[in-house]
């Protein structure tokens, strides 16, 4: 039987993140992988997989755009598997019809990643909610032992009602997680049904309904032309004094000078792993905040979600050549809503 080939979109050791040794090895003693010396571009990339037949294309960070010119050059190659999260930058122009008419398979790393993500925000909620920033700088820094700047009895994610902006994989990841928690979980999502909003056991409410009334509010929304700049100054004076702001998914969404107006108020706890702009400037007035966290894009980090990328995209080839469904398969056809 003749042996898959496989194109990678990247040099090998850029999939070292996502592939766990185990994984690596298998898909080496499986699949003929043709990879490139360095970092390729589109061309590059069409040129090194020239005159080769093609099963599958796998990506990671990096890696370029493959438009429908390669997917026409290729129509033997039937999967697409990116060990990362979005798809959106590998599709461009008609690139997603095309592959929608020819059947091509797309698997992506989002619930691996969103494992990690999702992990984080948890943290987040439990670490803002306890003041543990404040309450460690004291104790480290300014030799106090508690103090009226955090309250004594705060309200913890412990029966907090928890405000999920999109019911996106991720969204619903923490919606999980929380469950024993016991919250409330308010969710704002225009494309949530109510039949998903009782399965997932959360109130589905308008925007403004959900910044007013929860004590934790969590962005999980995609970057799309509805979600951008979807908060501005008038939502975030909806916000409940104490209440705790966690932005784990794209910057977009929030107006930036609205975010560091209320910021420097004070009367939120605020924490931000993507930021407008990105990196954050050493000299940026959101950096002296006391109120606010600050973290350099790493809640997807983790390596029990990276290593699960490598998984989902090997069953999604093992699926995807053995006949079977392919159970991680990504909606390509929702991918304008998608992040």
């Amino acid at each position: 039987m003749n042996r898959r080939t496989i194109l990678m979109g990247m040099p090998w050791p850029a999939y070292d993140r996502t592939f766990a040794p185990a994984d690596q090895e298998r898909a080496k003693a499986l699949y003929d992988l043709v990879v490139p010396d360095t970092r390729p571009t589109t061309e590059e990339l069409l040129a090194l997989a020239d005159g080769r037949s093609l099963d599958a294309v796998v990506t990671v960070w990096g890696a370029p755009p493959l438009p429908v010119a390669f997917w026409e050059a290729h129509p033997e190659c039937r999967f697409f598997g990116h060990m990362a999260g979005s798809v959106k930058h590998f599709f461009p122009g008609d690139t997603p019809q095309y592959l929608l008419d020819h059947g091509i398979t797309v698997v992506c790393g989002q619930h691996g990643l969103g494992i990690n993500v999702a992990e984080c925000t948890v943290g987040l909620m439990i670490a803002l909610s306890r003041r543990w920033g404040t309450l460690w700088h004291e104790c480290r820094y300014e030799g106090i032992w508690g103090s009226d700047r955090t309250p004594y009895e705060p309200q913890t994610l412990l029966g907090a009602t928890v405000g999920i902006v999109s019911a996106s994989a991720i969204g619903r990841m923490v919606v999980e997680m929380i469950r024993p928690f016991g919250c409330r979980v308010l969710c704002y999502d225009p494309y949530l049904t109510d039949y998903e909003a009782g399965r997932l056991g959360v109130e589905s409410v308008p925007l403004e309904r959900l910044l007013a009334e929860s004590d934790i509010i969590s962005m999980h929304h995609p970057q799309t032309p509805e979600t951008d700049r979807m908060i501005g100054a008038r939502e975030l004076g909806l916000i409940r004094d104490g209440a705790v702001f966690i932005n784990t998914a794209r910057p977009r969404a929030i107006d930036p000078e609205a975010l560091l107006a209320e910021a420097q108020r004070g009367r939120l706890q605020i924490a931000l792993d993507v930021t407008e702009p990105e990196p954050l400037p050493s000299e940026h007035p959101l950096r002296s905040c006391e109120n606010v966290w600050i973290m350099p894009h790493r809640a997807g980090t983790g390596r029990h979600g990276s290593h699960r990328v490598g998984q989902i995209v090997m069953q999604g080839l093992d699926e995807c050549f053995q006949g079977r469904a392919v159970a991680a398969r990504y909606p390509i056809e929702r991918l304008s809503l998608m992040a």
